[in-house]
């Protein structure tokens, strides 16, 4: 899911305040900035969201342009439910580092969260045409979901597809490919997806999601393991609690 630096504009609190021609940062400010911004997306994982959000305001204070710091602090304040605020951050790194596939595919998934598809449609695609970009499988991952939502579904397979093929062991691809071919009615796929996907690891939706699919194909098996490890290790999720009325009114095959 650009305002280019004008003098004596106030943004966000100082954070970005600049003016074009200003000096380029020093060996050791980059590398402060990279300490800091790491900092920043550690904290950022781990959920504390108010120190990460401080380290990367540290960082941005020693260079508004960095593109790492601009991503960070963009998915810290959508996961703060700054939505204004992560457009921000977002767009002024993509204006300073506009072939960055990081900031390009996290801008994209942004964009696609809050209702812009097409905006961020085009946003992954331009992050899967940088040839610097490490990580293509996670466009790709995420202009599948975004296609779903049109829907697409035979594209977000394409995209899922491409995904799978660049990180085999990745198991978000697999997830999506298996809920796609389900809306598509190609059972047999999505049943030989949703079983690739638990092998390497288990949501309460992708259980879910494997009871429906053990139904529209008859597989008793497989609605039965995905039902007993749904009441074993998800109890209380409305996942467990929907296969749970299924099987008291008798809906449920094989139980």
């Amino acid at each position: 899911m650009r305002f280019k630096p004008v003098c004596g504009l106030a943004l966000m609190a100082g954070l970005l305040a600049g003016c074009a021609g200003a000096p380029a940062p020093t060996a050791q400010q980059i590398r402060l900035v990279e300490l800091r911004t790491a900092l920043g997306v550690g904290y950022l994982k781990q959920g504390q969201l108010g120190l990460a959000r401080h380290q990367l305001e540290l960082a941005l204070a020693t260079d508004p342009h960095d593109a790492g710091a601009n991503n960070a602090m963009g998915l810290v304040e959508e996961r703060l439910g700054e939505p204004a605020k992560a457009d921000h951050y977002f767009r002024a790194g993509i204006a300073h580092h506009p072939h960055d596939g990081a900031l390009q595919n996290n801008y994209g998934a942004f964009l696609c969260a809050t209702g812009k598809i097409k905006e961020g449609l085009r946003h992954f695609q331009v992050a899967l045409d940088s040839p610097l970009y490490p990580t293509p499988q996670l466009a790709d991952e995420n202009m599948g979901i975004c296609l779903m939502k049109v829907p697409d579904l035979a594209r977000a397979v394409h995209y899922f597809h491409r995904a799978q093929a660049l990180a085999p062991m990745m198991p978000g691809p697999l997830y999506y490919l298996a809920e796609a071919h389900y809306r598509q009615h190609h059972d047999n796929a999505a049943r030989t997806d949703i079983r690739r996907y638990l092998k390497v690891t288990r949501s309460p939706q992708a259980l879910a999601l494997g009871v429906r699919i053990g139904v529209a194909t008859h597989d008793t098996k497989l609605i039965h393991y995905c039902a007993t490890r749904l009441f074993a290790n998800f109890a209380k999720t409305p996942q467990a609690q929907w296969v749970e009325r299924l099987q008291r009114e008798g809906k449920l095959l094989g139980h």
